[in-house]
């Protein structure tokens, strides 16, 4: 019997039927954050310590209240963000900020085997990105708040094991909403299914997909890890997130509640520790409920050089990506050869 925390029940326990406005009658200001984190994971805490956090520095002017979802899936959370009416910010993967906030550059932070390793993605994402992404994104109508992760993603399969990229030839791959991994997983040579995070549970059950990909920490706390069997450690996409705010509501108040949230930068930085702890120990996990596949050298050079071989193809198909990935794999080959 599996042991895992089922934690579905809380990816559709709040709807968002009846949101409070913004601006409400006794003079403080809601802030209503959009997130799929599963309420006993360190995404939840990290939040519930941001929610602390700015409305003590606040002095209670900022209610910081987080919205689970009721049928909303990530990319709707992103335009829900930019209307700035019934959300207010929200967490949530680049993948989907990207699509959903029409920030196509962005998708190629997530391209495959683009990161070796979690050293690489923090000097990226903290010392490269930040400043063009914001900018990106406060075009769009954002203001980026902080970027944290979900982590490095592998394959779970039900029916057969994922060990080469032929493999995945024609098996029916649930993908996330997202041009990045729709592509990824054409480059395999799959058949992609998007799907919503809401969705991808009973797409399981029902065998409309067999499979999908995501870090152990989602696998177990998402609740999905039921119909499958296998897991496979190839690490093929390091998957960032990112908690972004409505630049309109951004904007509309004062510089010092905008310094508030801006201080809360170092709070997701630090947060991102504690998930890669968490998801070590889920994964070790996984090989008592899965079998779990640990590739070898020289098989997971077989998945890399697919993944790389479609990065240039797919940063010129989207407005702006030729020029972020060559911005990120310049300093990328600057730092491998020190």
């Amino acid at each position: 019997m599996k042991r895992f925390i089922a934690a579905g029940a809380a990816l559709s326990a709040a709807a968002f039927a009846l949101f409070a406005t913004p601006s409400q009658a006794d003079g403080t200001i809601e802030l209503s954050v959009g997130s799929l984190a599963p309420t006993n994971s360190v995404w939840w805490e990290m939040l519930k310590s941001m929610e602390r956090a700015i409305e003590t520095q606040s002095n209670g002017q900022i209610d910081f209240v987080i919205r689970p979802p009721g049928q909303m899936g990530e990319v709707e959370m992103v335009r829900e963000t930019r209307r700035g009416e019934r959300l207010q910010g929200c967490a949530v993967t680049t993948a989907a900020l990207a699509e959903g906030g029409n920030v196509a550059a962005l998708q190629v932070v997530e391209l495959p085997y683009l990161f070796n390793d979690f050293a690489e993605a923090d000097h990226v994402l903290d010392n490269v990105l930040w400043t063009p992404v914001n900018e990106l994104l406060g075009r769009r109508g954002f203001v980026l708040g902080a970027w944290s992760e979900n982590g490095f993603r592998s394959f779970a399969t039900k029916g057969k094991a994922i060990r080469t990229p032929e493999d995945l030839r024609g098996f029916k791959m649930r993908s996330q909403e997202s041009a990045v991994h729709m592509a990824m997983y054409n480059a395999f040579g799959a058949q992609a299914v998007q799907k919503s995070m809401t969705e991808t549970l009973t797409a399981l059950q029902s065998g409309v997909v067999n499979g999908l990909d995501n870090p152990p920490l989602f696998l177990n706390l998402g609740g999905l890890s039921g119909p499958l069997e296998y897991y496979t450690i190839s690490e093929h996409i390091y998957q960032p997130a990112a908690i972004v705010w409505s630049k309109r509501f951004y904007d509309g108040l004062t510089p010092e509640l905008q310094g508030i949230l801006d201080a809360q930068k170092a709070l997701a930085t630090s947060a991102r520790v504690d998930i890669r702890s968490e998801n070590d120990v889920f994964q070790e996990m996984l090989s008592e409920e899965l079998e779990v596949i640990t590739l070898t050298d020289a098989e997971k050079a077989a998945f890399r050089r697919v993944g790389r071989g479609m990065h240039s193809d797919f940063a010129a198909s989207v407005d702006g990506g030729t020029e972020l990935l060559s911005t990120i794999q310049t300093e990328l080959d600057r730092r491998r050869s020190q």
